[in-house]
C-alpha cells in the first residue's frame, strides 16, 4: 500500500514538473486571453424604439429582456441601452445616476435586466454621463443654494464663476454663472476638482458594479476639465481625471464581494480628440475610445469625394489611417462604430443596402471591438424627414405584422418596408445581411485570428479591396487565414491579394459567408482561390478562410 501511494505521488510530482518545464522554458511563450470586452459585439439600442412590452406605444426596458433571445440567435454578445439614467429628455443632462429612467421602466427593472443578460451569457455596459448633470438635479439645486449651511458641502460640485463672457457655455443664475455644455444650459457641468463630488461620483460607480454593470461608456468625457473661460477641453487634465477613474474602479472591483475581481470596461466616444489625446486617454485608464471616423461616411459628401458615386475611396483611405494608427499604437485598442442614434442611418447616408451590407461584413473583420446600432444588421434605414422622432431611430422592424412587431399601438413610426426588411425573414434565408451578421458576430469569439490576429488592408482597385487577417505565434502564421474581399464597383473585378500568407490549402479555400446578391459563393462551399485572385460582381463581398 505504500508503495502504491509513494507511485502516485512521484507520477503527480514528474507531471506537475513537466508542466512548469514547458510553461517556464525560455523559448515558450504563453499566451493571454483577450479580455471579454475586446471581441465584443456590443449592440447599441434605443430603447425607447425598440420594443413595446406594455401596450403605451413606446419601447421600454422590459421589451428589450423579451427580445434578449433573438439577439442571442443574431450574435450579440454585449447590450448597450441608450437611454438608461434618468434625465432631460434622454440627453446628457442626468437627474439621477442611481436610477433608470421611469420612461423605460422601475428601477428593480434594472436590477432584472442585469440578472436576465446576464443569464443569457451577455453583458449589459450603460452610458454615464460622467461631466454634466442636469440643473435640476439634487445637487446641483443644492449648489445653487450653498448659502444655507445645510448645502454648503456642495458649493464646490460644478462649476461656478463671477464672469460669464462666453455664453454658450455660461448662464446666469442668482448673480453666478455656472458652466453647461455648448448651447445647452440645462446639461451643468461638474467641477472634478472637488473632493466631495468626487466621493459621490465614486460611489456611485460602486454601486452599479455591485448591481452587476460589466462597463461603462463614459459620455461627456470632454468636460471632465476644460480651459477657464469653458471653451476648449483641457485633454491633460481629462486623462488625470480618466486614471483616478480607471483607479477607483479596478479597487472597487478588487475589493467588492460581488464584483469577485472581474473586469469592468470603460470606453469613451470623442469626436475632438486627436490620435496624441487617444493614446493619452487609454494610458490614463480607458480601454478604448471608439474610433468615430467611420460615422462620417455618406455618399457624394465632401469626405467621400463628391461625385465619385460610391464611398469606396473615403472607406479605403480611412480604415488605411486608423488601422496604421493602432500598428504603431498596439496598446490603443480598437473599437469600431459606423452608426448610432445621434447620425443618419449608414444604409442612408451611403444611398445603398448593398453597400450598408458591404461596410456591415467589413467591420465584422476588423480587429478589435465592434459597436452595432439597432437594425443596421438588418440594413434599416431612415425614416422619412417628417418623422416625428429623429430619422435614425424609427421603431425597430421585427417582422411583416402590423407596426412591424415593435408595438400594439405604436407611437414611434415604423419604415414603410418593413415588410421586406425584417428580423424574421432574414432570420429564415439562407443569405441575408442578418446571417451573414450572426455568423461573423459568433465566429469572432472563437478563431484568434479574427480575435486579436494581423491585420493585411489590400489596395483599393476600381472600387474594391480586401482585408486580410491571420494568427501569427512565434513569428510563423498558424490556424486559419481570412481573406474578406468587397466591391463597391458597379462593374465585375478582378481583386488580388496578393499580401495574403501562402498557404498549402489555398485550392481548397472554404467560403465563410457572403452579401445576400451573391449567388456564385454559398457558406461552407470549397473554392479553389490558390491563384490569389478573387472574381466579384457589382456590389457584392465575401469572406473565405484557408489554412497554412
Amino acid at each position: 500500500m505504500v508503495l502504491f501511494v509513494l507511485f502516485w505521488l512521484i507520477w503527480i510530482a514528474l507531471f506537475v514538473a513537466s508542466i512548469l518545464l514547458v510553461v517556464l522554458s525560455p523559448g515558450c511563450t504563453v499566451r493571454s486571453k483577450p479580455n471579454w470586452w475586446q471581441t465584443a459585439i456590443a449592440y447599441n439600442v434605443w430603447v425607447p424604439s425598440f420594443q413595446d412590452s406594455d401596450g403605451d406605444g413606446y419601447g421600454d426596458m422590459q421589451g428589450l429582456l423579451d427580445r434578449l433571445e433573438n439577439l442571442r440567435k443574431s450574435g450579440v454578445h454585449t447590450i448597450w441601452p441608450s437611454p438608461f439614467l434618468i434625465s432631460d429628455n434622454f440627453s446628457n443632462a442626468v437627474r439621477s445616476y442611481d436610477q433608470m429612467d421611469p420612461a423605460l421602466g422601475t428601477n428593480q427593472l434594472a436590477d432584472k435586466a442585469i440578472s436576465e443578460i446576464h443569464d443569457k451569457g451577455m453583458k449589459l455596459v450603460i452610458s454615464v454621463p460622467i461631466a454634466t448633470t442636469s440643473i435640476e438635479h439634487d445637487w446641483f439645486l443644492k449648489s445653487a443654494t450653498a448659502s444655507i449651511p445645510a448645502n454648503r458641502n456642495y458649493s464646490g460640485f460644478y462649476r461656478w464663476s463671477k464672469d460669464g463672457k462666453e455664453a454658450n457655455f455660461f448662464t446666469e443664475r442668482k448673480g453666478l454663472y455656472y458652466m453647461h455644455e455648448k448651447g445647452n444650459s440645462k446639461a451643468a457641468v461638474l467641477n472634478w476638482q472637488n473632493t466631495y463630488l468626487r466621493t459621490h461620483m465614486f460611489d456611485m460607480l460602486s454601486a452599479w458594479i455591485d448591481r452587476g454593470i460589466d462597463g461603462f461608456h463614459l459620455s461627456g468625457i470632454e468636460y471632465l476639465a476644460r480651459t477657464a473661460d469653458g471653451t476648449e477641453p483641457d485633454w491633460s487634465a481629462i486623462s488625470d481625471v480618466v486614471s483616478d477613474i480607471r483607479n477607483h474602479i479596478d479597487w472597487y472591483a478588487n475589493e467588492s464581494t460581488k464584483a469577485s475581481g472581474k473586469k469592468i470596461a470603460l470606453f469613451a466616444s470623442r469626436e475632438e480628440a486627436k490620435e496624441k489625446d487617444k493614446k493619452q486617454l487609454v494610458q490614463s485608464g480607458l480601454d478604448s475610445v471608439i474610433n468615430y471616423e467611420l460615422s462620417k461616411i455618406e455618399k457624394n459628401s465632401d469626405i467621400c469625394h463628391k461625385n465619385e458615386g460610391t464611398v469606396a475611396t473615403c472607406v479605403h483611405e480611412i480604415l488605411s489611417d486608423i488601422l496604421l494608427f493602432h500598428t504603431n499604437n498596439p496598446s490603443v485598442w480598437p473599437q469600431w462604430e459606423f452608426g448610432n442614434q445621434h447620425i443618419s442611418r449608414i444604409a442612408s447616408r451611403v444611398e445603398s443596402r448593398a453597400h450598408a451590407e458591404l461596410l456591415l461584413m467589413l467591420q465584422l473583420i476588423l480587429p478589435g471591438t465592434n459597436n452595432f446600432y439597432y437594425g443596421d444588421e438588418l440594413g434599416m434605414k431612415n425614416l422619412p424627414n417628417d418623422s416625428v422622432v429623429p430619422v435614425q431611430r424609427g421603431a425597430m422592424q421585427w417582422d411583416d405584422t402590423k407596426d412591424a412587431g415593435f408595438s400594439t399601438a405604436s407611437k414611434v413610426p415604423v419604415n414603410p418596408d418593413y415588410t421586406n426588411i425584417n428580423w424574421v425573414r432574414q432570420y429564415a434565408q439562407e443569405q441575408s445581411s442578418l446571417k451573414m451578421f450572426s455568423k461573423l458576430s459568433k465566429l469572432r469569439t472563437r478563431d484568434d485570428a479574427l480575435m486579436s490576429g494581423q491585420t493585411i488592408m489590400g489596395r483599393l482597385i476600381d472600387g474594391a479591396f480586401t482585408i486580410v487577417r491571420f494568427d501569427q505565434f512565434e513569428n510563423a502564421t498558424v490556424g486559419n487565414v481570412y481573406v474578406g474581399a468587397f466591391n463597391f464597383s458597379p462593374n465585375k473585378v478582378n481583386l488580388p491579394f496578393t499580401e495574403a500568407p501562402s498557404g498549402a490549402k489555398l485550392g481548397k479555400s472554404q467560403i465563410v459567408t457572403a452579401t445576400s446578391n451573391v449567388e456564385r459563393y454559398y457558406p461552407r462551399q470549397t473554392v479553389d482561390f490558390s491563384s490569389k485572385n478573387v472574381e466579384l460582381y457589382k456590389d457584392e463581398g465575401i469572406v473565405f478562410r484557408y489554412s497554412v
